[in-house]
């Protein structure tokens, strides 16, 4: 996920000219369609703008696209496209037309994986514009916020970039019809004009087109999305299409302004003029309505969408000026406004561009990591420990290029990107050997070891899963080849698991003996031919179980959760967060945690189900535990038995320094134990012994006894709470925070009364709860009962020689006796005696 960090820089669309870019005129070599002659000429004039453009020259962007490396922004004018540098802003090119015999530019798309970008103009001509490397035109190196040194196949600072028209093709329009807009797909491209909608392969092929009165006729169509197997249509009214195999069907309430498309996540959303974002995921029988975030901030139409690179989140620009980033099933996670209202947005790295006009605002972000409370920046890591955030800056070798994932164990943090990782532990950085040479997809920590899954360079890019020993980085201790590089790793105790990104799961076991760490394979499962799409592969876990031999695998797949068992998959629901969490050596009474966006929810894997494998565990008719959470959780706190989690708007808006995200806690002991209650009271014994001697045991009981009175469900309680030393502190505690009407009940079920809990508690020297239980004592008991429980406390706290306990007991007595002459006669005879 993704957190406000520091403040907004603004910036000019201008900044930063290239003044060294050739000027010249070119023919481009033309093609068309079907046999339909290009123009007789098609001039061009490749120049870039004047050094010294001013704010006021800069011309107004009409359309913006963003590059597949997220790293360039290119955008048209009337008659010119301009290219720009995103980190840091600058300008660095521009082509420029002095004729409009072919119309106004009326779109421009990105080619995916290739560096050209497609200019398509009214009367349906379509510019091929190539984006070629040249000679580095900035170096710069600053050491608190940026370092760009020599990397593979790298120079120093910015790659200068020219835009070069290549080709020219045509569109077989009419003469009535012109191009409205166009949308880039995986495939082709789609270019709509009033009568049709064309699609163009990425070499200028025509595949085809689809008449626009054949999806929808109320309005002029305004936007085009191409998804995996279906396109989608935005029309001037708000209203949405999406085709696919010959149907439409309408999608959204017809308040539609724009949409966005995350292959990655296999989500779409879907901006609407009341601010609302509505949230729809990918299935395998099309898209599905997911959440509905609303705008809490007024009213406001959303002016923009765009998806995060792994599609963890979204940001929606409105036209009030606010930027809202949520989380990919809808949680609010921050919301900034700025001076001018963003057109377009765009995601690089950790910082997110929001394009006017003129000028851009750039908002700077921490992405959360793994192993819990860690995140990064592109040049920083944050570990919260002891109750504050520690900041580190992260050793340069790494951060070239940027921090790409990061992840926190066994007092140490790792951080990984394309060029390296380092370890700190122990209050220094160590890098590892050859860092250069290693490109790390993922990070996790088996134990003291960390794992990494590299594409070692130095090895023909050899995708390997690497075993590091963190205080001595020279060379991995064990190291595992995979079939393709990794896009997800986890450890759960000695199983390590790798997603390779053609789907291939590998499952290892690491088992550390003395200083030796002994690694073996012990399967690999092919995932995607069990039906699991491996590039929206974002997470992987093993299910705790005895069974090795039939191993039950939880994969978060965009944001499906699905379970792959025996070469099935099963879905379990949509989560954007999930975990796995243990208490016992071997996996035994865990938990799966997930976070649907609104709640928290936990599966709990009984003994019953860890003997049968774990997959029985997930079945839809298995009863599951929610917990209400009014922050977004990050971490499972087992120790603690706490979620823990980041709720930034606690803070009041953007945080001033890194320092500064406000953590949050919610004990789940008690839930979990409340739901093992009603189905195996043995389960919740075992489970309750783990956490005896830790803090959160008491305060969890309590909280479990008053919920019991509420909803009926005592003995069975009570039973469990029997079973521990500290039954008649928790009973007193939890007594003492719920209605006096609740009493009579409570304690009958116990048997014996209050005063028998009083005398227990006297008997075994627990004289502070006692001291609580008398007001208990004096409400339920006769007079003559709660005289001898006040004179026994007093005459054991004066034996011990407790004297505030004694000041309390007389205070006490003070209080009550205006209103109850057992204890007034108490409190005249004490006073007579004392004096």
């Amino acid at each position: 996920m993704y957190w406000r960090i520091g403040g907004v820089e603004q910036l000019e669309l201008g900044l930063n000219v290239d003044s060294r870019t050739s000027t010249g005129r070119q023919r481009p070599r033309s093609s068309t369609y079907s046999g339909i002659a290009p123009p007789l000429t098609s001039p061009t004039t490749i120049s870039p703008p004047p050094a010294n453009l001013s704010n006021a020259e800069t011309p107004a962007i009409r359309r913006w696209v963003q590059s597949p490396c997220t790293q360039l922004l290119a955008g048209i004018g009337t008659h010119g496209v301009y290219l720009w540098n995103v980190r840091p802003f600058a300008l660095l090119s521009s082509l420029t037309y002095d004729t409009c015999e072919f119309g106004d530019m009326v779109d421009i798309v990105w080619a995916p994986g290739r560096d050209v970008v497609f200019v398509v103009l009214a009367h349906g001509y379509i510019y091929e514009v190539a984006v070629q490397r040249r000679e580095p035109v900035l170096e710069y190196a600053f050491a608190t916020q940026h370092y760009y040194a020599r990397g593979p196949g790298e120079e120093h600072g910015i790659i200068g970039q020219s835009l070069v028209q290549q080709r020219t093709y045509r569109l077989p329009l009419g003469t009535e019809d012109a191009v409205v807009c166009a949308g880039a797909g995986p495939k082709h491209m789609l270019i709509a004009t009033c009568a049709k909608v064309y699609r163009v392969t990425w070499t200028g092929a025509l595949a085809g087109s689809i008449d626009i009165d054949s999806v929808y006729t109320g309005a002029p169509i305004v936007q085009l999305a191409a998804l995996d197997d279906e396109e989608l249509f935005v029309f001037g009214d708000g209203t949405v299409r999406i085709a696919s195999a010959g149907s439409v069907r309408a999608l959204g309430t017809g308040s539609t302004t724009c949409v966005a498309y995350s292959a990655i996540a296999g989500m779409v959303a879907v901006g609407t003029s009341e601010g609302a974002v509505e949230l729809y995921g990918c299935t395998d029988s099309g898209l599905e309505h997911v959440a509905h975030a609303e705008f809490q901030h007024g009213h406001s139409a959303v002016a923009a969408l765009r998806w995060t690179g792994d599609g963890a989140a979204v940001a929606s620009a409105h036209k009030s000026g606010h930027v809202v980033v949520r989380s990919a099933l809808g949680y609010e996670l921050n919301v900034t406004q700025i001076a001018e209202p963003a057109e377009y947005l765009a995601w690089t790295g950790m910082r997110l561009v929001a394009v006017a006009a003129r000028r851009a605002a750039v908002l700077g972000f921490a992405r959360a990591g793994s192993g819990g409370l860690c995140l990064h920046t592109d040049d920083k890591v944050m570990v919260h420990l002891n109750g504050a955030w520690r900041v580190d800056h992260a050793p340069t070798s790494v951060i070239n290029g940027g921090v790409c994932v990061a992840a926190a164990g066994d007092g140490g943090v790792a951080v990984a990107g394309t060029r390296g990782m380092a370890v700190r532990l122990g209050g220094r950085w160590r890098t590892a050997r050859a860092a250069d040479a290693l490109e790390c997809t993922a990070l996790a920590w088996s134990g003291s070891h960390v794992v990494a899954a590299c594409v070692d360079h130095a090895r023909d890019g050899a995708a390997q899963l690497m075993f590091w020993v963190p205080r001595s980085l020279d060379l991995p201790v064990e190291s595992v080849e995979l079939d393709a590089p990794a896009a997800a790793v986890s450890a759960h105790g000695a199983v390590v698991m790798a997603v390779s990104t053609r789907g291939v799961l590998h499952e290892i076991v690491a088992v550390a003996a003395d200083t030796a760490l002994h690694v073996t394979r012990r399967r690999t499962v092919d995932l995607a031919a069990a039906g699991i799409d491996p590039r929206r592969v974002r997470a992987v876990h093993w299910v705790p179980g005895a069974q090795a031999a039939r191993a039950v695998v939880l994969v978060m797949e965009g944001t499906r959760l699905r379970v792959v068992a025996n070469g099935s998959v099963r879905d379990v629901g949509r989560a954007e967060y999930v975990t796995v969490s243990g208490v016992n050596v071997g996996g035994m009474h865990s938990a799966v945690w997930w976070f649907d966006g609104s709640r928290l929810a936990a599966a709990l894997v009984s003994l019953d189900d860890f003997m049968a494998g774990g997959a029985h565990a997930l079945a839809a008719e298995r009863a599951r535990m929610h917990v209400a959470a009014d922050f977004y959780p990050l971490a499972i706190a087992t120790e603690r038995g706490a979620v823990e989690g980041i709720d930034q708007d606690a803070a009041g808006g953007p945080c001033s320094g890194l320092a500064q995200l406000p953590v949050r806690a919610r004990l789940f002991l008690h839930a979990v134990l409340a739901l093992m209650l009603r189905t195996a009271e043995a389960d919740a014994l075992m489970y309750a012994a783990c956490f005896e001697h830790r803090a959160c045991f008491s305060p969890a009981m309590e909280m479990l006894l008053h919920d019991a009175l509420e909803h009926d469900e005592l003995p069975r309680t009570l039973r469990l709470l029997a079973s521990f030393d500290t039954f008649d502190d928790i009973v007193v505690h939890a007594a003492r925070t719920v209605e006096a009407a609740a009493w009579p009940r409570l304690f009958a079920e116990i048997g014996g009364g209050a005063a028998r809990v009083f005398a227990r508690c006297l008997r075994r020297g627990r004289l502070r709860t006692a001291a609580q239980c008398l007001l208990i004592v004096h409400t339920m008991e006769p007079p003559s009962v709660a005289e001898r429980c006040i004179l026994a406390l007093l005459a054991q706290a004066a034996k011990t020689q407790d004297r505030d306990l004694c000041v309390d007991v007389l205070r006490f007595l003070r209080r009550t006796a205006a209103a109850d002459s057992a204890t007034h006669a108490i409190y005249a005879r004490l006073l007579q005696s004392a004096h």
